[in-house]
């Protein structure tokens, strides 16, 4: 018996240490993290892993599936055409944004209200920027969670990174409006 460990185990190991020294404070290991996840990235099979249990055919805009799941840390990887665009939503929780193969348009918002007025949002971006293969973005817990994404290639492959739950209630938000709406999760990263 061998003690070889998979490439994704192995990432999926070295983010576990990193989180556990740095907590939810994920920003203060943006360098270490965003190493782990470049090395992951060069693991030439992941995008031919069957990784779509949550469903999701060749024909649906976009599909995502498990890649790693230990019970701790889950990463999942998806699958979006081009010209498939996710509205600006949060979380509720911090996560890693990397792309795999292919590109996609990447924004991040910061809210600049305290949030005591329901369903009123005031965004500012504070990324802006096209993402490409091995591109990582490490996204902060609320409210700095809020981001958008609109696939530019014919197929992109992405990976998020998360630790714990995500909001079952999410906010998708309509920064031309200073408002958002509340959704279940599946919706609001439609």
């Amino acid at each position: 018996m061998t003690n070889d460990h998979s490439p994704v185990r192995t990432a999926a190991t070295a983010l576990v240490d990193v989180l556990d020294r740095v907590g939810d404070d994920v920003l203060a290991a943006e360098g270490e993290i965003e190493t782990i996840m470049k090395e992951l990235l060069l693991v030439e099979w992941l995008d031919d892993v069957d990784a779509t249990p949550s469903g999701g055919d060749a024909d649906d805009d976009v599909s995502t599936g498990w890649l790693y799941q230990d019970g701790d840390l889950r990463i999942v990887r998806g699958r979006m055409r081009a010209g498939f665009s996710q509205e600006p939503h949060d979380h509720g929780a911090w996560n890693i944004f990397a792309v795999y193969r292919g590109a996609c348009h990447y924004r991040a918002y910061r809210r600049l209200d305290d949030g005591a007025r329901p369903y009123r949002a005031d965004l500012e971006v504070v990324t802006d920027r096209v993402m490409t293969d091995g591109d990582v973005t490490v996204l902060p817990g609320p409210p700095g969670d809020i981001h958008a994404v609109t696939a530019l290639a014919p197929r992109t492959t992405t990976l998020l990174v998360a630790r714990g739950r995500f909001d079952p209630v999410r906010r998708q938000y309509l920064p031309e409006l200073g408002a958002y709406r509340e959704l279940p999760a599946f919706e609001a990263a439609r």
